[in-house]
């Protein structure tokens, strides 16, 4: 006797046994049940996933000996013929071989005979996709009004290339992709029936890159049990199919974690040496960094994350040495370089350019680190707003009848209005401060506000300037938007209010600025020469913005 592959030797018998596809066996089954079998059905999915296979089970079910039943007896000649497609009342047409309008024309010739055995006859037809046009219009009559005892069922994974006129006729059931879980169940089973001994995580690996089709991952199980002689370890998927195991995605993945950029080049070296296909590892990765991703921002990442106990287990704890904005990070530069991998000939390069992108980056921080650190530094660079208030009330005359009422009342009052008066050297002291929170509130506002510095405070007004040519600047500043804001935050750390507004000088002359409150007004060409670098403005936005100064020109 022939070997008959596990393919075909575990294909369903019944609706029961087709696995996802519930929503379409159940209607089969009630259509059955309540006599409203239609005279035409278009299956439509990926391959592997049981369009053929359900279209014979209707078959034996509408032509068993007991039926029309949900349930055929697969014992009775008429089962047992269809199982073994060797029925007179079931054709089985190959829609990519017999596409021309003469096997359309014979086909019409044959439908208005009688089944030889059984109620219905039936013809499958599949690929129908693949049929011309005119064939197709030499079926819409035939198909519209076919005799009472035929039936049609048509199997496409291009629903979209089939013609509207014979989708209309039809009643359509799309297929959908086998789970992993569902196809790691079916491949256990059929692994304990044929007494083949395999890890629970290559069945997974066997189900992913089955992607979805239960017939490629039972060929596979199938090929590996042949190899490896009933016993099938972790490795043989790899050495037999060249796919990419979980071990290899995690050792480059801890590469990646340690900014690794050599160890990175000799890992991609290797894959190369060992004839991997660079798209398809790159491929894995992203998969891999999703299943990081999931496993960062979900508490139940199991429930996304299609693979073994253990294997999650040790993506949870790897995930643990990324920040969730790196995962953003690599994930983006993965995912644009495999975009790039599938138009170019020179995959390892654009490969090679990634992973350095990615190993050479800088110390990524979380926005909520950012907004503690600049909270830290506000605390140390701002002035103590109580002792302002207790030299307030130490300077004020005392009243005449001290009474604790009045004292508790005075020292409320002043604690919510204090009059500390703003003056240009308060302006330049709070300064880096105030470039920091607007940084947090609005990046490009804070950009423009670097370019310029605070020129002189008079009548409740603080002057900006900026140099002749940032022009840009100030017009950007002046909107309504920007000035409200940068009011806003002025208010926030001084506690009183203050307009500003902002003027473009000669940064070559001394301009005429007025003095505020009788105090000089310092030029911006002060401090002059590297002494400049050490003010506490231009260290603060250094810090600000991660920056360091790559040129020095002093005038």
């Amino acid at each position: 006797m022939s070997y008959v592959v596990f393919a075909r030797k575990y294909r369903p018998k019944d609706f029961d046994e087709v696995i996802g596809q519930e929503h379409i066996t159940t209607t089969l089954k009630n259509a059955i049940k309540q006599n409203r079998v239609a005279h035409a059905y278009i299956f439509s999915g990926p391959r592997g996933i049981g369009k053929t296979t359900t279209a014979r089970i209707l078959a034996k079910a509408l032509n068993c000996e007991k039926g029309p039943t949900p349930k055929p007896c697969n014992k009775c000649i008429l089962c047992q013929e269809i199982s073994s497609s060797i029925s007179m009342d079931v054709i089985e047409i190959d829609g990519a071989s017999n596409r021309g309008i003469d096997e359309v024309r014979q086909l019409r010739e044959n439908v208005k005979f009688a089944p030889t055995n059984g109620k219905y006859k039936l013809y499958i037809i599949d690929e129908v996709h693949m049929l011309t046009q005119e064939a197709f219009n030499a079926l819409l009559k035939t198909l519209e009004e076919p005799p009472p005892h035929v039936k049609f069922i048509f199997a496409t994974t291009h629903p979209n290339k089939v013609i509207p006129t014979i989708l209309s006729r039809c009643q359509r059931f799309d297929f959908r992709r086998v789970s992993v879980k569902d196809i790691v169940s079916k491949l256990k089973t059929i692994a304990k029936l044929e007494s083949i001994k395999v890890e629970e995580e290559t069945l997974f690996s066997i189900a992913r890159q089955a992607e979805g089709s239960l017939r490629d991952a039972e060929s596979i199980l199938d090929q590996l049990s042949t190899f490896c002689n009933s016993k099938i370890g972790k490795d043989d998927i790899t050495r037999i199919l060249g796919t990419v195991n979980e071990e290899m995605l995690e050792e480059f993945t801890d590469i990646i974690a340690e900014r690794d950029a050599p160890g990175a080049l000799a890992f991609i070296d290797k894959l190369m040496a060992g004839g991997k296909d660079l798209s398809f590892f790159m491929l894995n990765l992203i998969g891999h960094f999703r299943n990081l991703m999931v496993a960062n921002v979900s508490k139940d990442p199991s429930a996304l994350i299609d693979s073994s106990r253990q294997s999650i287990e040790r993506v949870v704890n790897q995930t643990k040495r990324f920040s969730t904005e790196e995962l953003f990070y690599i994930s983006n530069i993965l995912l644009n370089a495999y975009e790039s991998m599938k138009r170019s000939t020179s995959t390892r390069v654009i490969f090679e350019l990634a992973v350095i992108k990615i190993t050479k980056r800088a110390s990524m921080k979380s926005l909520n680190s950012i907004l503690e650190k600049i909270k830290d530094i506000e605390k140390r660079d701002l002035p103590s707003m109580p002792e302002a208030v207790v030299r307030r009330v130490e300077s004020s005359p005392p009243p005449k009848e001290v009474e604790p009422k009045a004292t508790v009342q005075t020292m409320t009052l002043t604690e919510k209005t204090p009059s500390t008066d703003v003056d240009l050297a308060k302006i330049q002291e709070i300064w880096p401060t105030f470039l920091k929170v607007i940084k947090t509130k609005k990046m490009s506002v804070a950009s423009y506000l670097l370019e310029g510095s605070p020129l002189y405070v008079k009548d409740g007004s603080l002057c900006i300037g900026f140099p002749k040519n940032y022009s840009l600047h100030k017009e950007a500043l002046e909107s309504r938007e920007n000035k409200d804001l940068i009011e806003a935050a002025l208010k926030d750390i001084l506690r009183k209010e203050l307009r500003v507004s902002f003027i473009t000088q000669d940064t070559s002359r001394e301009d005429n600025i007025p003095a505020s409150d009788g105090k000089e007004v310092r030029s911006r060409k002060e401090p002059a020469g590297p002494d400049v670098l050490n003010e506490p403005m231009i260290q603060s936005a250094l810090e600000v913005f991660d920056g360091r100064i790559v040129k020095k020109t002093f005038r």
